[in-house]
């Protein structure tokens, strides 16, 4: 219960400046806890937009909120004195924590380099990827699903199945822009078992086929051919592919980016500090 007290008088003191006060009451003033005024216009932005009895509602309701939580503040007050819980340190605390928060949310925002080059991500994935086993086999796959409506089905079947070269290879782009609701060709996607009987036209049968001859397998249904290939499969227990962890490292570096720039910026104004004499250390 204390703890409840102690937030309360915090929010209280730290916003104690919103509301103003006034003797004498006028058409703004909207509620009143003793010799302190809630004002509509404090409020305004919550009824902008409302009319009449909807405006109304939500000024009476704000209004009773407040009201009650005034008085739950004053008998804190009365009950448990302010000196005895350190509240004024506690509120000193709380505004510093929350000026160097924002400082460094401003230092983050202007001088944080988020560009990650490919090398990068390499060096780093080397270095986490057994942090990563997976939890359950995934596969490597390639895909092509085509329109209903695709013409020269036959056609676009062999540049998947047997493309003979680099022509028919560009054959198959321009027909898959075309002619393909979705397609997965150059470097393939990789999925989790769960996932691949989710999001594809196959059952698990199809899937151990597939993982086995490694090549394309037509799979027909209502909305057009699936043209489905699996490439390679990654059993669990085995360290994560980076494609499929690169979120997660992208996020390990950028935050050691962070760290490492409001060190950096908290040292050279420790480092201005020594320099200019600005502060001693009188601890022997």
């Amino acid at each position: 219960m204390k703890n409840i007290f102690v937030f309360l008088l915090l929010a209280s003191l730290v916003s104690c400046s919103f509301f103003k006060k006034k003797k004498n009451l006028d058409a703004d003033v909207i509620a009143r806890v003793n010799q302190e005024y809630l004002y509509a216009s404090d409020i305004q932005s919550l009824t902008k937009g409302l009319k009449g009895k909807d405006s109304l509602d939500v000024l009476k309701n704000y209004a009773e909120s407040w009201a009650r939580k005034k008085l739950l503040l004053q008998k804190a007050i009365e009950n448990i004195p302010e000196d005895d819980l350190g509240i004024t340190k506690k509120v000193e605390d709380y505004r510093q924590t929350l000026l160097l928060y924002e400082y460094e949310k401003a230092l983050i925002n202007q001088k944080l380099d988020t560009t990650i080059k490919q090398q990068e991500l390499n060096d780093w994935y080397e270095k986490l990827k057994n942090d990563f086993p997976l939890e359950h086999d995934i596969y490597l796959l390639f895909f092509i699903k085509l329109k209903a409506d695709a013409p020269n089905i036959a056609d676009a079947r062999k540049w998947i199945t047997k493309p003979r070269d680099e022509e028919d290879l560009r054959k198959l782009e321009g027909y898959c822009k075309e002619y393909a609701t979705s397609y997965v060709m150059d470097n393939g996607m990789w999925y989790s078992q769960e996932n691949v009987l989710k999001n594809f036209p196959v059952g698990q049968g199809d899937i151990n086929s597939l993982s086995n001859s490694k090549i394309f397998k037509e799979f027909k249904t209502d909305d057009g051919p699936w043209f489905i290939k699996i490439a390679d499969v990654i059993k669990k227990d085995e360290p994560a592919p980076l494609e499929f962890i690169r979120e997660q490292i992208v996020k390990a570096i950028i935050e050691k980016r962070r760290l490492q720039l409001v060190e950096r910026v908290y040292e050279k104004i420790y480092q201005d500090g020594i320099k200019s004499k600005s502060f001693e250390i009188l601890v022997k």
